[in-house]
């Protein structure tokens, strides 16, 4: 998920029995040790300043790569540790009386964040290679969107009660210290719980779609993904032996009179070598297999666009919101290949404001 929203997870792991235990630090280096996999994204840019050859798939490879693997989990851990260990022993010089958990609480507390980091992020459809360096499969659970308007203020409020909890017990130290740790499991399993209802209703939009799909059609696959900003909205596609099923779905509503788009699938010589570039499986993994392919003719060439199917411009478009665009001349070589974007980074806000507008039409 976004950034902020590791943090906050990552800070009511402190809450768990590592804020009482080693001190007002514990927040603020648990929320730090869940953001450290997020660092990835300077990758490329460090590959660039050394000259290194790269593309505008390459931040895809590395963002969500080692660094979110659970096997790298106890190195993070270990990072943040040492590092929290040497500031807090400079802590000490300077208040000898203060308290001195041992370096394996830290290192609990350490490993806690950092783990809610990769787990997270799997819970999303953006994909995450849970198991790097052995293999760079992605995985997605499909239970939330990257960012969530409703997920976020768990762990806010989580926060800020253990907080209000502090302020008014300070008086009674022992007493206020169980406050928060029950407050912190309070809102952690209701944080968990969202993630769970996220599934519910994924399982319930997906079986949603399968019941407007025409019963002559062979379902090949159906899926769901969170629209933007909330896990009770989604964009369900089902993929047929003829043709696109993308449709927009609430769960918990009638779904009268659904949004739907069918789009007859495309399938000539042109996709198929499309298809085979090692540019188009690049993408194909990005997108983890979830491509529709369609083909044109513009000025006498011929233009494939492969589209991610998880993520469209409006949500029930079947145009995705980035694709593949690979270009052949007449005579089947290729003269292009580059991804395309349906917005640009100026009208942001637009989409922004359409997407909330849909969160709350019915």
């Amino acid at each position: 998920m976004d950034p902020l929203t590791q943090g906050l997870l990552g800070g009511v792991t402190g809450q768990l029995g590592f804020r009482q235990r080693i001190g007002r630090d514990a927040t603020w280096m648990a929320a730090g040790a869940a953001m450290a996999p997020d660092l990835d994204i300077f990758i490329p840019r460090l590959l660039r300043l050394a000259g290194a050859p790269i593309d505008d798939m390459t931040l895809h490879h590395v963002h969500r790569g080692v660094t979110h693997s659970l096997l790298m989990v106890p190195v993070l851990a270990g990072a943040a540790t040492v590092l929290w260990w040497l500031l807090r022993r400079r802590w000490h010089r300077r208040h000898p009386d203060a308290r001195r958990p041992s370096p394996w609480l830290l290192y609990a507390c350490c490993f806690a964040a950092v783990l809610t980091h990769p787990l997270l992020d799997w819970c999303t459809s953006y994909g995450t290679q849970l198991l790097a360096p052995l293999t760079n499969r992605r995985f997605a659970a499909d239970c939330v969107p990257i960012v969530d308007i409703f997920y976020t203020p768990i762990l806010i409020l989580t926060l800020l009660a253990c907080l209000l909890v502090r302020k008014l017990g300070r008086r009674r130290e022992a007493r206020s210290r169980r406050a928060t740790l029950v407050v912190g499991w309070v809102g952690f399993l209701l944080s968990v719980g969202y993630l769970a209802t996220g599934r519910i209703m994924h399982d319930r939009a997906v079986d949603l779609a399968r019941g407007i799909t025409p019963r002559k059609a062979r379902i090949v696959r159906a899926d769901a993904y969170p629209v933007l900003g909330t896990a009770f909205l989604w964009r369900a596609v089902v993929e047929t032996d003829r043709a696109w099923l993308v449709a927009r779905v609430r769960p918990l509503g009638r779904n009268a009179n659904l949004r739907r788009t069918w789009t007859p699938k495309q399938s000539d010589e042109w996709i198929d070598k499309a298809l085979a570039l090692p540019r188009a499986r690049d993408f194909a993994w990005f997108a983890m297999g979830r491509i529709r392919a369609d083909h044109e003719t513009v000025d006498g060439r011929h233009v494939v666009h492969l589209h991610d199917m998880r993520y469209g411009l409006r949500t029930e478009a079947a145009k995705s919101l980035w694709s593949l665009r690979v270009e052949f001349d007449a005579a089947g070589n290729v003269v292009d290949v580059h991804r395309t974007r349906r917005h640009r980074p100026r009208d942001f806000g637009k989409l922004a404001g359409r997407l909330w507008r849909d969160i709350w039409t019915p």
